[in-house]
């Protein structure tokens, strides 16, 4: 399901704008074919990866997984340009393809952050960003002289009755008010003010719009300038629409208006009935080993926020919210405790730029095992489900710095380096 079906103009009174998110959601939108292909410039899931340049990959360990030591499968591609940066920017996920061997196991599953620097693409993000400041400083320029037009036609409309109706008597003279003068100070006139003089300065920033600007506003596929080869395991490849997050009305869903306090409820916080968690575990205790898992998984909270959450939005394979918190798939496991044990999260710093810390970026969300493993639901069989993926979520963590050693660099002005990637698996049953 596309994002356009997914906010459908017909739906749009469905959702609730009280709630506000600062998560990117990314959701399928077409297959890739011979004839749609991918550039760097696109967010996708499966395919082959498109480089930074068609001569330069990463080092072989980083696409290999390290279990098998086999070739690993693209899982994600997503343009992840950051505001204000002179390059573009590329997280990977890879995966696996051996997953009775390699599920759950350490490095079967890894991310690489990709950034290009060579001067065409500064060049060309240089002359954007300009053709961008210009267009809303023309804008607001615009949105500036139509308010004072409408303040002068007007503010006399509610005038004091005993004012002189005299046409060039008092307030009415045409050229006794400064402000009617378009040559005057403070005027209307384009003329008059200078658009990067004091008060141009003065004016609050507008927050951006961003994961940068929407993924460049999803822009419409270009043609590479030469095809990437790649001899990479592949799933289905589809192209990924970003937008932003948006929550259904709890009135419009009997399900969502249930358990509405488990999506407004801080999950950080520990339960406040020490005798609740107790009766749980007693209850649990004496179910066979299998019921008692799923009871476990049921029981806990971050994954109940976790399915309300994505009940607004079944369709999303992909969240992103740089800086900001995951959604936890369990609060259970090491990659939870990591996020919940302090604040910041206690993710490895990176061994490239130990002075610094990583944040969240971005999350592969379940969704996307259907959409690559082209599982159908009204034929899924059990065992497609139990020999396919079994990750609940995978979420990357990157440098805050975005740093990139120098050593990194090829000739062709690209690096890649590997982040952290943690893994919240499916509990076995």
């Amino acid at each position: 399901m596309s994002s356009h079906d997914e906010y459908s103009s017909d739906e749009e009174d469905l959702f609730d704008e009280s709630q506000k998110s600062d998560v990117f959601l990314g959701f399928v939108d077409a297959p890739i074919t011979e004839e749609e292909v991918p550039t760097i410039e696109d967010t996708f899931i499966g395919g082959q990866p498109i480089w930074l340049h068609p001569q330069s990959q990463p080092n072989e360990k980083s696409l290999t997984c390290d279990n098998c030591n086999k070739k690993m499968a693209l899982l994600l591609q997503a343009f992840a340009p950051m505001d204000g940066k002179l390059y573009d920017r590329v997280i990977y996920i890879f995966g696996c393809k051996d997953t009775r061997q390699c599920s759950k196991k350490k490095g079967s599953i890894k991310a690489i952050r990709g950034i290009v620097k060579d001067q065409e693409t500064i060049d060309k993000i240089k002359k954007e960003t300009e053709a961008l400041q210009a267009k809303q400083l023309d804008e607001k320029l615009k949105a500036d002289n139509q308010k004072k037009l409408n303040i002068e036609l007007t503010k006399d409309l509610f005038g004091k009755k005993e004012e002189s109706s005299n046409p060039f008597g008092g307030g009415s003279n045409p050229f006794d008010n400064k402000n009617d003068n378009p040559f005057a100070a403070g005027s209307t006139s384009p003329f008059g003010a200078n658009p990067f003089g004091a008060k141009a300065e003065e004016e609050p920033k507008k927050k951006p719009e961003s994961y940068a600007k929407i993924a460049s506003k999803n822009e419409p596929k270009k043609a590479p300038k030469k095809k990437t080869v790649s001899d990479l395991p592949s799933y289905k490849g589809s192209f990924v629409y970003v937008d932003t997050e948006k929550f259904k009305k709890a009135t419009n869903d009997p399900e969502l208006e249930k358990y509405k306090h488990l999506i407004d409820m801080d999950v950080n916080k520990d339960d406040d009935s020490e005798s609740v968690g107790a009766s749980r575990r007693g209850s649990s205790s004496v179910l066979d080993p299998q019921t008692s898992k799923i009871s476990n998984m049921l029981d806990d909270k971050y994954f109940e926020a976790f399915s309300n959450t994505v009940k607004h939005n079944p369709g999303q394979v992909l969240r992103y919210n740089l800086g900001g918190k995951p959604l936890l798939y369990n609060g259970k496991d090491d990659v939870a405790k990591k996020f919940l044990s302090q604040q910041p999260a206690n993710i490895p710093q990176p061994a490239y730029n130990p002075s610094s810390e990583r944040q969240y970026e971005l999350q592969l969300m379940p969704k996307a095992i259907m959409d690559l493993e082209e599982i159908n639901t009204n034929t899924v069989q059990i065992s497609d489900i139990l020999n396919g993926m079994s990750w609940g979520t995978i979420i990357v963590a990157t440098d805050k710095e975005d740093y990139m050693p120098e050593q990194e660099f090829d000739e062709n002005h690209v690096a890649y380096i590997e982040e952290w990637c943690g893994v919240q698996w499916e509990e076995s049953v």
